[in-house]
């Protein structure tokens, strides 16, 4: 530690600063040599391009001359980004080098304006709350189908969306495409809703980049009319963390709109490594995509079939989809749910056990699942550690499990919608003030408040805080579940003054 007293000059170094803890974390992950099921896509660098790879720190430049600019390119950044629009079926398609979640926002500068409706389902990324914020636009939230089986939220019924645009006549409909789990709703009925009511159709489809390259894959969001659509390359595909696009319908908003909107969200000083490894994300799917994603859904298949022969264990799967127009249409087979009451573990404590025990590490552990995500870099290898993994922690002891969560708690989480007093850029604006939690009842939240799981917001800002949401957040928290919020253990809360 640094000694903070007397002037700077006469502050004393203390060993300590030879180190390097982040560093030295991210050597020591590396060295275990994890069986990766978690993002980015390329898997520890395995599906790079290998020159690529060995200069990647060469190729860390700035605007000159050679090498164009991002927000108004003209040279191989214009090359790129048209090669990108054409390999995925987009009119128009931009670079992004701060994830999705710029692209998120850039969506709602380019279409949302102060007091605009908007329908949003519940389970939306946190990033279109930020969209929110800066564009003035009001939120009409809309609950997901939920999942009591496997504990997680889905997608929006065509009925439902129909229902809500005829009410509230709101200006866009703004939908995850996939969800996190893979799973999707209707994509083409929810379009047709959204032309009966001239409504525009907004897709977070950070999780998507991939279905455009394989016909047994999900409906791509960006070739079926949506006015805009983001991705993340780096989740799925082979592109460095915050690699991600952004594509639009040229018909529905103008190219030159939304450049300034990236234009207001993007670094001035992008990192030419993410955008050179969209460049070569784009190349290998557009020369070899299709028997890629091939391989990877046979992989993934294989897998969903050995894990579902262990007693206990079973995964979400096609057959688990409702029906034409319902939220849960389709499922994005390289996303694997797996289902663990049946071997008594909680979700987290399984993840644990995968990672500490047996060099398996999955994206996340839920309440009752652990979800794995499967990618163009995953290898039969990895495929069985993590079943070996699970054959053995099945037949484990009572040393290796966990109580079980009760799962009703997030199921019920899932139900509640509060109150929205008032839009959440008023209510991040506003003054505000920290009070006690038990002492919040009826008053408007300034925060986001989220329990993991499910990981959807119980409170956005701007909503009225009443005695069920605060006992069920009381309730997560005895359960120890981590909530996301200015203060995780709920003693306190922000709101409007």
């Amino acid at each position: 530690m640094i000694n903070n007293l007397g002037p700077a000059s006469a502050r004393r170094l203390v060993p300590a600063h030879a180190e390097a803890p982040l560093f030295d974390c991210l050597r020591d992950f590396v060295e275990r040599g994890q069986a990766p099921f978690f993002s980015p896509g390329h898997k520890g660098g395995r599906s790079l391009d290998p020159w690529f790879r060995e200069n990647i720190a060469a190729i860390d430049l700035n605007n000159l001359p050679d090498t164009d600019t991002l927000h108004c390119p003209s040279g191989p950044i214009a090359e790129a980004e048209q090669l990108i629009a054409d390999a995925w079926g987009a009119s128009e398609s931009f670079m992004l080098v701060q994830g999705s979640t710029a692209g998120n926002i850039a969506m709602a500068l380019a279409t949302l304006k102060p007091g605009d409706k908007v329908l949003i389902q519940r389970n939306a990324h946190k990033s279109v709350i930020s969209g929110l914020i800066q564009t003035g636009a009001v939120p009409v939230w809309m609950q997901p189908h939920w999942d009591p089986d496997f504990g997680l939220a889905h997608g929006l019924d065509a009925l439902q969306v129909d229902k809500t645009l005829t009410e509230t006549r709101a200006k866009a409909v703004w939908i995850l495409h996939p969800t996190y789990y893979g799973s999707v709703s209707d994509l083409l009925a929810i379009k047709a809703v959204c032309d009966k009511h001239d409504a525009i159709l907004l897709v977070d489809g950070a999780h998507s980049p991939h279905f455009a390259f394989h016909p047994d894959l999900p409906i791509a969001a960006e070739r079926s009319g949506a006015a805009a659509v983001v991705q993340s390359v780096h989740k799925i595909l082979s592109g460095l963390s915050q690699a991600a696009l952004l594509h639009i319908d040229g018909k529905r908003i103008e190219t030159g709109t939304m450049r300034r909107a990236l234009q207001l969200i993007q670094t001035t000083s992008p990192h030419f490594g993410i955008m050179a490894s969209i460049d070569l994300a784009r190349r290998q799917m557009a020369t070899e995509g299709e028997a890629i994603m091939g391989r990877t859904l046979a992989l993934a298949r294989r897998a969903r079939h050995e894990l579902a022969a262990i007693p206990g264990i079973r995964l979400l799967g096609r057959e688990h989809a409702l029906g034409a127009g319902r939220g849960f249409f389709d499922l994005d087979e390289t996303k694997l749910v797996i289902g663990i009451s049946g071997i008594g573990m909680d979700g987290r404590h399984a993840q644990s056990v995968l990672n500490r025990v047996y060099g398996v590490q999955p994206e996340l552990g839920g309440t009752d699942h652990v979800l794995c995500i499967l990618t163009l870099g995953n290898t039969d290898e990895d495929v069985d550690r993590l079943v070996a993994a699970f054959k053995d922690m099945a037949q484990e002891g009572s040393d290796r499990r966990a109580v079980r969560t009760d799962g009703r708690l997030a199921v019920e989480a899932l139900r509640l919608l509060p109150e929205l007093v008032i839009p959440p850029r008023d209510a991040f604006f506003a003054e505000e003030e920290t009070v006690a939690f038990d002492d919040a009842i009826g008053r408007i939240v300034a925060e986001v408040v989220t329990p993991y799981p499910p990981g959807i917001p119980l409170l956005m800002p701007g909503e009225r805080i009443n005695t069920d949401v605060a006992s069920l957040l009381k309730a997560l928290a005895r359960a120890d579940t981590p909530i996301s919020a200015s203060d995780p253990q709920l003693d306190t809360v922000k709101v409007v003054k």
